[in-house]
Order: C-alpha cells, then structure tokens, then sequence
C-alpha cells in the first residue's frame, strides 16, 4: 500500500463504521536486490482481512510516522536479516539483536524504527528471513520463494509466534 492510498483509507474507516484490523503488516525490502525483496513480497502476496498492510519498501521511516498511538495493538516488521542462517531460515529477532546482524539495505536502522513504533503499538516485532543472494537483480531464488510462502502461511494462520527466537551467537 502507498502512502496516499494508507491516507485514504485510514480517512474513510474513520469517518464509517467500518473497523480496521488491529494489526499491522510492514515488508520492507528492496524488489532489485534479489532476496531483499522478501519483505514486499509477503505484504503483497498475503490475502487477509486480519491484517492491514503496507509495502515500505527500503524506506520503513516514510510509512510508520502515518501510524497513530493506539491505532494498532500489534505491528509485525517483515524483512531480510543477514543471521548467519541457512538461506530462507525465519527467525523472530528481539530488539537487543539489532545491531548485531545485518538487517535489509535501508537508510534508517530497523532499531530506530522499532523505537519509535515502540512509543505507539503495544506490541513490536521483526521477522528476519535469512538471504542467500542480495545482489542487483530482480527475482529471489528458490530458498527466499519457499520462505516468503512459509511466512505468508504462519500469518494466515496467525501462528508466526511460534517461529524461533533468534540467538546470539556464541
């Protein structure tokens, strides 16, 4: 989703009686960079009506300041995360991980980004899907396919809880 067409929307459930989902899907990603574009991929593919979802593309920074404080009780980040995995390995990535593993080719830091949803959602989370290939080209390979797929089930399913914690490594 646009930003202009998040601001549309998020006009006319105001002014109706429709409610919006209480959760929030954010890809982030870059659709040039080979696995990179994971994150997109699963905003765009996934078909739900339990989530609202935005396509933040490398730039997170420029959708999340549209959010407003109690607006959503959950926002999930999707996007690839450098782990020191299997290529197509998810994991859930706590905030102390941040700036240990390399996360996707944006400008601001996912951790700032956290920060700031921090102060308005009730609950964050990012989902790290490790690349195999982040090089300028477009298309993902088999592993990040297979991946983006599993992530989409888990959130039609809501069980992307039970991913595993990524662990520092020792």
């Amino acid at each position: 989703m646009h930003i202009e067409d998040y601001r549309i929307k998020l006009y006319i459930l105001r002014s109706s009686e429709f409610t919006m989902p209480n959760k929030l899907l954010l890809g982030v990603g870059n659709d040039i960079r080979g696995d990179d574009a994971v994150g997109e991929l699963v905003v765009r593919e996934l078909k739900s009506e339990d989530w609202d979802k935005i396509d933040c593309g490398s730039v997170p920074e420029n959708h999340i300041t549209l959010i407003e404080e109690g607006q959503y009780d959950l926002v999930v980040i999707v996007d690839a995360a450098k782990m020191g995995l299997k290529p197509g390995e998810i994991r859930i990535v706590p905030r102390k991980h941040l700036g240990v593993f390399t996360m996707s080719t944006h400008a601001l830091p996912l951790s700032t980004v956290m920060d700031f949803l921090e102060r308005k959602v009730e609950e964050v989370y990012l989902i790290g899907i490790q690349p195999k290939d982040m090089s300028l080209k477009e298309g993902m390979t088999l592993e990040l396919k297979e991946a983006k797929d599993k992530m989409i089930e888990l959130l039609k399913k809501d069980e992307w809880r039970d991913l595993p914690r990524l662990r520092r490594p020792d």
